[in-house]
């Protein structure tokens, strides 16, 4: 990852960080559509993890240690701390996003409190109302 890069990247996860716990951040996708995306409540996770609250944390989002274990192995990489074999990478990564679209399929259709789906919340819902 270059330096320029690197620094912006930086400065975006402070801002959003700020956002988080300012409690200013909500979920784009949540926003606009009314629909959970399949990696919510892992922001909700990472916070009860950093508040030592576990169960909490895998009640947000069963996979949050797998997803913090693939960041930490990908700015490790990026640095050229570890080298990983590309093709391990994408089979892995291929493998992990089949498995959490199952979790979220199943999260939405099983009523979970954490991901659904309600197009009232949405923006376009609100936009098409107003006109």
């Amino acid at each position: 990852m270059k330096k320029k890069t690197f620094i912006i990247v930086s400065i975006l996860s402070v801002i959003f960080i700020l956002l988080v716990v300012l409690n200013i951040y909500k979920c784009p996708i949540k926003f606009i559509f009314g629909l959970s995306c399949p990696l919510c409540g892992l922001t909700r996770a990472l916070l009860s993890v950093i508040q030592l609250d576990l169960r909490k944390s895998f009640y947000y989002h069963l996979f949050w240690p797998i997803i913090l274990l693939l960041i930490i192995l990908h700015i490790l990489y990026e640095f050229k701390i570890i080298k990983l074999n590309k093709k391990l990478i994408y089979y892995s990564l291929y493998a992990f996003s089949t498995v959490n679209l199952i979790y979220y399929f199943y999260r939405l259709f099983n009523g979970s409190d954490i991901v659904y789906f309600d197009f009232t919340e949405s923006l376009i819902y609100k936009i098409i109302h107003m006109i």
